[in-house]
């Protein structure tokens, strides 16, 4: 597939051969169980290249560039099918990753998917993010957190920090008009104890798609009190 190709090699993909067959295959997986039950409404093998391939491995530099650690940990909140998460795994073995979603049939996906591929270091736990924030095996482990059009920058944050360790960071990854939730979400950011370092806005390649990814460096540790439940996070966002 020539758009696959390129795409891999405007992101620098090692390894190029490998990664496009398990890119392939977990495609086609995902097109063949989507007619048993939504999991994207992208079928369109070109548009799911550059929406959910071309969108996950535009992390892939936020990943360099903020890692200190060889073997990163890093959990994708709201993973649906495994987006982010399990591209990102696909193109950087050496990240460990956890895929996380509330949705049991997801995470069953999300397990075939993995056994079908036969990748390690990718785990699923089928959790709310902000029960895992509480849990002392979540809580503050994590290198990186992931999140992908999953709620509003404020809500999000209440999910994401607690589970950073200090000096991680959260990618979330968000529309080009990104500007009224960046402000809106300054005071829960603050409160969690992080710090938006970067914003960048880009065109993903080969398409007119565009896209933000806004950088929360973890600076403090999260007070003990969040994340809240669900119904204050919700009904009453920071």
């Amino acid at each position: 597939m020539e758009l696959l190709d390129r795409v891999l090699e405007f992101y620098k993909v090692k390894n190029t051969l490998v990664v496009k067959q398990l890119f392939l295959k977990y495609m086609n997986l995902v097109l063949e169980k989507n007619k048993l039950f939504n999991l994207t409404a992208i079928v369109d093998k070109e548009e799911f290249v550059i929406k959910h391939f071309a969108d996950s491995l535009s992390l892939l530099r936020f990943i360099e560039e903020e890692c200190s650690n060889k073997n990163p940990v890093a959990i994708d909140i709201g993973s649906g099918f495994g987006v982010p998460g399990l591209v990102v795994k696909i193109a950087m073995p050496s990240i460990n990753v956890w895929l996380n979603d509330s949705n049991k049939k997801k995470c069953s996906f999300m397990i075939e998917a993995i056994e079908s591929l036969g990748i390690s270091g990718v785990n699923v736990v089928c959790e709310r993010a902000e029960v895992l924030g509480k849990k002392e095996d979540f809580r503050e482990k994590f290198d990186f957190v992931f999140a992908r059009a999953v709620d509003k920058l404020n809500i999000l944050c209440e999910y994401a920090l607690p589970l950073l360790k200090i000096g991680g960071v959260f990618l979330a990854q968000k529309g080009y008009e990104c500007e009224d939730e960046i402000n809106l979400a300054s005071c829960a950011i603050e409160l969690l104890g992080g710090k938006i370092t970067q914003i960048e806005k880009f065109v993903l390649p080969f398409s007119d798609e565009k896209r933000s990814v806004i950088v929360i460096k973890k600076l403090r540790q999260t007070p003990p009190n969040f994340p809240r439940n669900t119904n204050k996070i919700v009904k009453r966002p920071l």
